[in-house]
């Protein structure tokens, strides 16, 4: 799913569950937050995993944050507040992994159509 998709989704308030609602939010502030341009969901589980080096679980994702803390946020201040946006997701869900999020949202809206 695009980013383009889910922040029309976002913006019409289309999702009737408001904790898919705001675990979409927060992955568009984390989006936005990123570094580098990404163009959907998929790409941005790519490129978290490449810079974690496996999985997109909590427990991976603070050990990255803590990397970025530990360098000093040297080219990294804009990715680390996108990561601490990201861990908040786990407050909304009971997914042990980012890409599942991500996956049963995507599931969700498509689901809509």
């Amino acid at each position: 799913m695009t980013f383009d998709i889910l922040f029309d989704i976002v913006e019409n308030k289309a999702l009737e569950n408001k904790t898919d609602l705001l675990i979409a939010e927060r992955i568009l502030e984390a989006e936005r937050d990123w570094i580098k341009p990404l163009y959907d969901l998929n790409e941005f589980i790519l490129e978290l995993e490449n810079e974690i080096g496996g999985e997109t679980s909590k427990d991976n994702l603070t050990k990255l944050l803590n990397r970025y803390q530990k360098n000093g946020f040297v080219n990294s201040a804009w990715n680390t507040e996108s990561v601490t946006i990201l861990l908040e997701i786990f407050e909304y869900t009971e997914d042990i992994c980012l890409k599942t999020v991500f996956e049963n949202l995507s599931r969700k809206i498509n689901a809509k159509k």
